[in-house]
This record gives structure tokens, sequence and C-alpha cells, in this order.
């Protein structure tokens, strides 16, 4: 692409983005015109090709690289580079073109410019510290005497710029405003929409053909309208069950009706086009049939209107300034409504849509409640009162803080040290014994100095419980040394004992018996 395409391109996106800008951000001032650095001409040293507005001592506009100006409509004022709008009255923007090429040029055609057009832009929205700009761009092809079989394109550009002392001020093309002025068979015409896109519309002198020939006598100016308006308005809906008293929110039982008012307003200074009223609602919400009725200033007494306007929505047309609509219609609550926490919120929603764009929108809600009804208790509830019907938490809940840790860390370990100590008194006591009946006592218990008695079928406990821990005997009196041991006269053996089987031994007897000092052996 060439350089000039893209340098055309880039200065109509910059009109184009000032077109719709509709942000509060303020516009940085950019050089009212432009290229800078392209050649300049006088009236007495014109051009020998086709160039425009490059004349800087132009007698009747001054310097022609300012093109672009504004004023408002229907005064004797000036054109200027900048003026503050006001919603309701209407701006004049011109355009001027000049060839600038010298009239002997034109014979010989380096003077004359060919596919010449113009194109402009302007802000649709102006807020307060904004400047918004209006541009006009010119673009044409040519040759020069140095290179006549190389055909070149140009593209120069001004601004004129618009603030505002209140938010929200629109601009709108007043159409059939944009019309060409110059001394030939087109003077007076107007010309397209296609003014306001990139490529723009040609322009010409008998025809609007796109070719100029150089010259003052050929030149002319464009001029269009813009009018300045604030789009404002108020929307409120609301709730009733009775259809008087009016609210945000009421509270229904299933299988009641309910009724919605709208209100909308039309507060600014303009008219509104293609106004869209729709309804967005929960599905336990039913439109009643024929129920929509529709006031304005052409029904007073109200118009019915189809069941559309949860579905498609409903137009109502234009929206005069200062005019009011008022919407009026019922649902139902769905008899069938699940309740099962006692209480349901249904929300309904009216929107509204206008000269193309969303705009507002507002919602109530209905609170469904069952009669007789306990809702559940939430955990927070049950924490607080574990005794609510419902509640499935303990009475007590365990509290395991730091102290509680502790202490269960005490009890683990007095449990072990316990069990270890009763570990080693065991180990100690099969020590003594073994010590003193020299490693085996063959079940009899030395200690013991009463007659043994013929033993009978041991009884095999369902679950002995451990027996306690007989006290320690105390040790006897050191006995003198025999020379040969004599068994006690009173000791015999028994006669044919019936020993129990291993596994029917129990594991300890139920009460050991107290042991007795034995008698000290006789001498032989």
């Amino acid at each position: 692409m060439k350089l000039k395409n893209l340098k055309k391109i880039a200065i109509w996106l910059v009109g184009a983005l000032t077109l719709t800008t509709t942000t509060s951000t303020p516009i940085a001032k950019v050089a009212a015109w432009g290229p800078e650095n392209r050649p300049t001409y006088t009236n007495n040293s014109p051009a020998d090709y086709a160039t425009f507005n490059s004349i800087t001592n132009n007698a009747a506009v001054g310097d022609e690289r300012n093109f672009v100006r504004i004023r408002e409509a229907g005064t004797d004022q000036n054109f200027g580079d900048e003026i503050t709008i006001v919603p309701g009255h209407e701006y004049e923007v011109w355009i001027y073109y000049h060839n600038n090429a010298a009239t002997d040029t034109n014979a010989s055609g380096y003077g004359v410019a060919t596919n010449t057009r113009v194109s402009s832009a302007y802000p649709t929205v102006v807020n307060t510290n904004e400047r918004g700009m209006v541009s006009g761009i010119i673009s044409w092809s040519y040759v020069t005497p140095a290179d006549p079989n190389n055909a070149k394109e140009a593209t120069v550009w001004d601004e004129a710029y618009v603030t505002s002392n209140t938010d929200g001020v629109v601009l709108r093309y007043k159409t059939g405003t944009a019309v060409i002025h110059n001394s030939g068979a087109v003077n007076g015409s107007v010309l397209p929409d296609d003014l306001f896109t990139e490529e723009g519309t040609p322009i010409g002198f008998n025809k609007l053909s796109g070719t100029l020939p150089g010259c003052a006598e050929y030149s002319g100016h464009i001029t269009y309208t813009l009018v300045a308006e604030q789009t404002e308005s108020t929307m409120e809906k609301l709730v009733s069950l009775d259809g008087e008293n009016w609210s945000n929110s009421v509270n229904a039982k299933p299988g009641d009706f309910v009724t919605y008012k709208v209100v909308f307003k039309n507060t600014g200074n303009t008219n509104f086009t293609n106004v869209i009223f729709k309804d967005t609602h929960d599905n336990d919400l039913l439109v009643r049939s024929g129920s929509i009725k529709v006031y304005d200033v052409d029904n007073v007494d109200g118009k019915v209107i189809d069941d559309i306007l949860d579905i498609s929505g409903y137009n109502v047309g234009d929206v005069r300034a200062g005019a009011l609509v008022q919407i009026i219609y019922q649902m139902q609550v769905r008899e069938d409504l699940n309740l099962d926490n006692c209480e349901r919120s249904l929300q309904n929603t009216i929107s509204v849509a206008y000269n193309g764009e969303d705009q507002k929108e507002s919602t109530t809600t209905v609170i469904v409640t069952k009669e007789d009804c306990t809702p559940p208790p939430t955990p927070e509830d049950c924490n607080t009162n574990p005794n609510l019907p419902g509640c499935d938490l303990p009475k007590e809940i365990v509290q395991t803080g730091p102290l509680q840790i502790v202490m269960a860390v005490l009890v683990v370990l007095g449990i072990g040290a316990g069990g270890f100590y009763l570990y080693r008194t065991r180990r100690t006591l099969k020590t003594v014994e073994s010590t003193i009946t020299g490693g085996s006592n063959n079940g009899i218990n030395p200690f013991d100095s009463s007659e043994p008695t013929e033993p009978t079928d041991p009884i095999t406990p369902a679950s002995p419980s451990t027996p306690e821990q007989p006290a320690e005997p105390e040790a006897p009196a050191t006995p003198q040394t025999p020379s040969e041991p004599v068994a006690p006269a009173s000791f015999s053996a028994p006669t044919n004992p019936i020993a129990p089987k291993e596994s029917e031994q129990p594991a300890q007897p139920e009460q050991p018996q107290e042991p007795q000092t034995p008698e000290t052996p006789s001498e032989n």
C-alpha cells in the first residue's frame, strides 16, 4: 500500500474515533492541519501541478491550511477553529477546497486533479472537559512535469474542535444539509452521506466526478449542519398486590397475582426513536394474558397489547422530548412453587432501548412465603442451640484446644509408664523365684509349707481378669545347712494327679494363698 494511502487511512481513523467517542476522556489537541511539511505557495507564486490548500495568503480565507471551521448555524458569527456547543442548538461546519495549480497548467493536464474526494467526521457525544474533533480530509491524484508518466496521490487534512459545559451532549448530522458551494454547475448540490465515510465523496466543478482544474475560479466549499442534543431519560418499575400501594418489593403467596407499573420519561431535549421495552423474569412468574396496557400521549386510556413484552419486547415507536410512557401488567406466582425453605425471592426486570442502543433497566422483587412453615435450621443455628429440631450436632462439642492436647499426651505417657513398671515388677519376681528354686519349681511354690492336696479338674474361666499382684512374702529365716536334707515328714507326693491340659491351664490362680515360712529341716 502506498504511503499516501496509509496516511489517508490514519487521518480518517482519527476522525472516526472522534466520531464514535462516548467517553469523558479529554481529547488532546493535535496539529490542526497536515501534512506539516508539505510545500506551500502564495497567490503570486502558485504550484505547477495539482495540489490543494497550500497557499498561505489567500485573500478570501487567509492560510488555506486552516480549511475546516465551525460556527453556530443561523447566525452571522465568523467561522472559527473552536466552539462551545449547547443542547438544542445547531452548528454549521465549513470545509474549503482550492486546487493551487496555476491556470496555465490546466491545458497541459498537470494542473488538473483527478479522483478528488472530501470526507469528514465529527464526535457523536461530547462531555465536559472534552474537546471533540471535527475533521475534513481532501484526497486527489496528480502528475508533475518532472514525472508526467507516474501518477501520484496526495492527502491534506485539518480539524476544528467543539467543547461542552454539559455531559452527554450528542451531535447528530442533520440529514440533507451537506451542500457543495462553487460557481460551477454543481453549486447547491446535496452531497451523499458518503461524505462521512473513509473514502469520502467525489467533488467537482460542473459534475461531481472528482475532476477539478487549478486556479481560484474552480475553488469552493462544503457546509453541513450538526444538531446538539441531550438524550436523558428516567425509568422506574414498581410492584403491588392491590394495584394501589406500590413499592420495589412485595410479600406474596403461591397463586397470588402481582401488578407491575413501569414509568418512563424522556427528560432530554430531543426525540427518542424506536423505544423498545422488554421484560425478563423468574420462570415461576407467569404473565397474565391480556393484562398488558400501554399509556402515552396517543393512548391516554391505555392500549392493550399482545403478550410479547417478555418474549420479543414491545416497540412503542418514538417518544418526544418531555413525553411519558407508562406500562401496567400482571403476573401470577406459580401455585406449585417449590418452597422447601419456606421462602423464595422472584426477580423481575424491565429494560428499555432507544436510538438503537440499550439505555436503562429497573428490577423489582416478589418475596413468596409458605404459611405455617419453619425453615430448617442453619449450621450456625445448630451451633448456637444444638437442641433445635433438625439439628444432628452433638449436645456437647468436644473442644480440642492446646490444654486438652497436653492433658491427652500426659494420660498416654502415664499409661505407658504404668505398663512398663508392671512389666519390670513381674520380671523381677520371676528372677527371684528362679534363683530360690534353682531354676524350676515344677509347679510347687517353695514358700508354701502347707500339704498339697489332690488336684481337681481345673475350670477354664470364660475371660479371667488379671488378679491382683500378691504382696511380696517376707524372706524366710536363714536355715542351717544340713549335712543331708531330709524331706518334711508331713509331705507326701499326691497319688495319680491328673495334670490339666496345657490349653486348659488357667492363666493365674483366682486367689494365691498367703505364703508361710517353711519349717526348718531337722538335722539327720
